[in-house]
This record gives structure tokens, sequence and C-alpha cells, in this order.
């Protein structure tokens, strides 16, 4: 009988082990999920160290490290042109997108695009661009292919040039101008110029060559692609904005578990839109600024700025504003889609968001 009494003990501390290792959190031995992010934004870029990396850290963390995402900046993985198919297709598991890289694919979220919208500054655009993709789902359509992280926009967009100071409608006849395609495009267009589309990562090299006689961009760019240093003369008018998205595969987005895909969404609302406009696009021009004053005290190269009179800026906006949002929603109501509506909603919340 003592016996059997001393054989009781061993199995009852095995039993005992067995209860704890079973009460371990499952979250210690949860898979950690590798996703591949491309973007062609480099690696020390301001928006990319305050902006990009900072969001992509939060939602790992957002996680309790579930997902771990392995980062190519700098074109590094894919160019910025293939990000979207590239993402699609799963070459890239997420993928910041220009979305004016690609012309008619996304006709409503061209809206964003359209040239002389009075947007206050980017984080009050990039909110206003998450509010029309929530409300429309025509909108939500053109998105149907992947899954969507977060919408947000550049910084606002002024006319760079190389060789020409632009002070009146008639400076911009016959100059080859980097533009988005779409309402950007026929903005140029109407104005005398002559629209190219390029990639920003080769812009610098095209206007050193010569192949375009300016640009059209945020300040912000150039802390990025240094196009001051190759630029002369900046004329402030605010013509436009660009609409970025980050997005991801749909197939990789669909094989994460339930919990995992809350803790992302927590990250890419609303709020989290604003976020990135502030932090990668308004921070960003501020940035921008700084660069140009640091390069132009250690070399002399200044741009020349100058600002449109007002009497100016409404001939501008007469040939180049209303006449390019009328074409666009003569464009896409042509398709189908609710044009004048995203049109009149956008031009609602410029008013009302702050």
């Amino acid at each position: 009988m003592k016996t059997k009494r001393f054989l009781v003990i061993p199995i009852i501390l095995f039993c005992a082990v067995v209860m704890i290792l079973t009460m371990t959190p499952v979250s210690a031995h949860a898979k950690v999920t590798k996703l591949v992010y491309t973007d062609h934004n480099p690696p020390t870029s301001y928006g990319t160290i305050h902006a990009n990396a900072v969001w992509l850290d939060r939602l790992e963390n957002a996680t309790k490290g579930q997902i771990k995402i392995e980062r190519y900046f700098g074109a590094t993985l894919v160019k910025g042109m293939d990000a979207w198919n590239a993402t699609k297709e799963g070459v890239a598991d997420m993928g910041w997108c220009a979305m004016g890289y690609w012309p008619g694919m996304a006709p409503l979220t061209e809206v964003m695009q359209l040239p002389f919208i009075p947007f206050k500054n980017a984080q009050q655009a990039s909110g206003i661009f998450r509010k029309l993709y929530n409300k429309f789902p025509e909108f939500q359509k053109e998105y149907e292919d992947v899954h969507v992280l977060v919408h947000y926009t550049a910084g606002l967009y002024r006319l760079l040039t190389t060789k020409k100071q632009v002070k009146t409608l008639e400076d911009m006849k016959g100059l080859k101008i980097r533009a988005l395609g779409g309402p950007q495009t026929d903005a140029m267009k109407a104005l005398g110029a002559v629209p190219t589309l390029v990639p920003f990562p080769d812009v610098y090299l095209a206007m050193q060559k010569g192949v375009l006689d300016g640009t059209l961009t945020p300040i912000g760019a150039c802390e990025i692609f240094n196009f001051h240093e190759v630029g002369k003369y900046m004329t402030h008018v605010i013509i436009a904005t660009a609409p970025f998205s980050i997005i991801m595969n749909k197939d990789k987005w669909n094989s994460l578990p339930p919990d995992v895909q809350k803790a992302i969404d927590s990250e890419c609302g609303y709020d989290a839109c604003r976020w990135l406009g502030k932090n990668y696009s308004d921070a960003l021009d501020d940035a921008g600024l700084k660069e140009m004053e640091e390069y132009a005290a250690k070399t002399g190269h200044r741009l020349i700025d100058y600002t449109l009179t007002p009497d100016e800026l409404a001939r501008w906006q007469a040939v180049g504003g209303k006449p390019s949002w009328d074409t666009w929603v003569e464009r896409v109501s042509a398709k189908g889609l609710p044009g004048q509506a995203v049109l009149d909603e956008l031009l609602r919340l410029v008013k009302t968001e702050p």
C-alpha cells in the first residue's frame, strides 16, 4: 500500500506540469507572419523616417508582434510605377502607391488631383480622401482587387522650373512640365504647357538634361529628391495635390487571423490618414524649406521665388481650374460613375473639415 501512495506523488506532479504548460498564454506561441512592403521613397527621407516607417511600426505593435514587416524603401524591390500590380499579384504584400501613376485606373480617386481645389493642407486633404472613399461604394470598387489600408495626399503642389521664370499664363506656353496623369495633365494642357508623366525619382535627371523644363511639386519633394539643386525658379501657385494609397495583397489580408486584421484596422482609419498627411506631407514641406535654405547657404544656389498676383491667379483658375473640373465630371460620368456627386461632396468637405 505504501508503494501505491508513493506512485501517486509523481502522477500529481506530472498533471500539475501539464496544467501549467497548457495555461501558458497563446500569444507566447503565436505565429509571426512576415509581410513584404515596397515603397519608392528613399529610406533616409524625412517622410519615411517620421511617417511611413513610424506607421509600419505601429502596425507591428498593434498586433503585439504577430506581424513583422520586411521593408524595401527606395524602389529596391519594385519601381514606384509597378507598385500597384506588384502588390495585387503578390510580389509584395504591401505597397505604397502614388495613384496618379495610373491614369484612368481609379477615376473617382482622381478627384483628389483636380487643380485649384482650395485645400488648407495635406492633413485636411487626407481626411477628405478617406471620407470620400468611405461614403461612395463606387469609390471603394476602384480598390476591389486589393485591400486598402490608408489613404493620404502629398503636400500642395507648386511650380518649379529650370530656365524660365513663370509669372503669367503666357509664360507657361510650350513648357514641358512633369505632371500626374488625369486632371493634372488636363490642367497643364489648358494652361498651355506640355504635360509629361515621369516618376518622381527620375525627375531630377530629366530636369538636369533638359527633358523637362520643370515639375509640379510639393516643397517637401525637394527634401526627398533634391529638385532645388537643378531647379532655378519657384512659382508659388497652389495647383494641386496628389493622392497616395497604401494597399495590401487581398489574399494575404484574407489569410490573416481576425484578431490580427482587427489590430491592423485600428491603425488605418480616418485619424491615421490625417496623421500621415500631417507627418509625411505637411511636416515634409517644412523639412524641404530647411533643406533648401541649408543648400543655399552652402552653395549660393537659391531658388528665385515668385507669387502670382491675385488677378493673374484668377486667370489661371478660369483657364485651368473649373474647366478641368467639368472635363473630369464629364469623363467619369460617361463611365456611369457619380462624378458630380463626388466633386460636390469634396467641395463641401473642404469648407467644413479642419
